[in-house]
């Protein structure tokens, strides 16, 4: 059995743009040929080492933005305000850098849009807080680019030109706050109970090690696509509108925990050395190309949103572009050379 590294906690993760995962290289029982790497042992070390702590450490946060949440909601205050914010701030790229692994039950049970769908619905909100009185039945009518870590966001920050201070917030506003942080912290929940027991997603995944290895291979590509394409590529060229986290300001951090996401799945499970068994140069050159990755994207800087017609701000997106398009195609190629195990 591998043995469990435990997930970093809060205060020793690394933070430049946002948290970094901790990876557990270091207790790996292989060397850099690929000497000991088996899909049985990379298996096991991405559910137990990396997956199941990261959805741990989000449930343990989900539990903190919700206190914040609702303490904001009984006593709007700018010091509960600004307690909030900070709460979402570090909560969110707890679940940003799991984006790599948001396949199995994250997807099928719609976990994932009920966290992180975006863009915001600011119409649907507007009008559910135009309402008389916001209860849990008005919450319920709302759908998944309502709640989740953007609909707070909105509500926090507002539209992210003028942030509110505690007195803008109206009781309809309060009452989704605390309603919203319920919801999320149960979600949160919900998804690391799916993936543990004998009867989790967990267990399923390493019965089929093979398989797995070829999913934890895919949901990189997911991510790196996701971030060179949409979350940068597509705002550069229509505006940003579409930039995620665009209210708060922290655009630069998710990707920063995307790519760091993806970066995890290949150096911290043995994936790297078992690619290298069969090809070398192409576990080098991926390695290289995730390290630029993460690189290019902590150099961005926040606010992106404001700072588009900054040439040098642009620049930076187009490294970070680039850079993860790179990653992508060599871990297009990494899924090709090891579909034959």
């Amino acid at each position: 059995m591998t043995k469990l590294c435990p997930f970093a906690s809060k205060a020793s993760l690394v933070l430049t743009a946002g948290l970094l995962v901790v990876g557990c290289s270091q207790n790996k029982q292989y060397d850099d040929h690929g000497h000991g790497a088996t899909p049985p042992e990379v298996s096991r070390t991405f559910v137990e080492n990396l997956v199941l702590p990261s959805y741990t450490a989000l449930a343990e946060e989900s539990k903190d933005l919700n206190e914040a949440l609702q303490a904001l909601a009984n006593e709007p205050t700018d010091a509960h305000l600004a307690a909030a914010r900070q709460q979402w701030v570090e909560t969110r790229p707890l679940w940003e850098t799991t984006e790599s692994w948001a396949f199995g039950p994250a997807e099928t049970e719609g976990l994932d849009g009920d966290l992180d769908d975006w863009p915001v619905s600011v119409l649907e909100l507007e009008q559910a807080f135009a309402t008389d009185f916001f209860t849990a039945d008005t919450f319920s009518q709302l759908g998944t680019t309502s709640i989740g870590f953007h609909g707070i966001e909105f509500v926090l920050y507002g539209d992210g030109s003028e942030p509110p201070m505690a007195a803008d917030l109206t009781s309809q506003q309060t009452s989704y706050l605390a309603l919203a942080g319920d919801a999320f912290h149960d979600i949160a929940d919900k998804l690391l109970s799916s993936w543990t027991g004998t009867d989790g997603f967990g267990a399923t995944l390493t019965s089929d090690p093979e398989g797995t290895v070829l999913e934890m291979i895919e949901g990189a590509i997911g991510t790196l696509e996701e971030v060179h394409l949409e979350k940068l590529g597509a705002v550069l060229e229509d505006g940003p509108e579409g930039l995620e986290s665009r209210f708060s300001g922290t655009t630069n951090a998710d990707i920063v925990a995307n790519v760091s996401g993806a970066q995890s799945v290949f150096e911290d499970t043995g994936l790297k050395q078992l690619l290298a068994a069969k090809d070398a140069d192409l576990a080098q050159k991926l390695s290289d190309a995730l390290a630029m990755s993460v690189s290019a994207a902590a150099a961005m800087p926040s606010r992106l949103s404001q700072r588009l017609d900054d040439p040098t701000v642009v620049e930076s997106m187009e490294a970070a572009v680039a850079a993860t398009e790179s990653a992508f195609n060599l871990m297009t190629q990494a899924l090709e050379t090891l579909d034959t195990f």
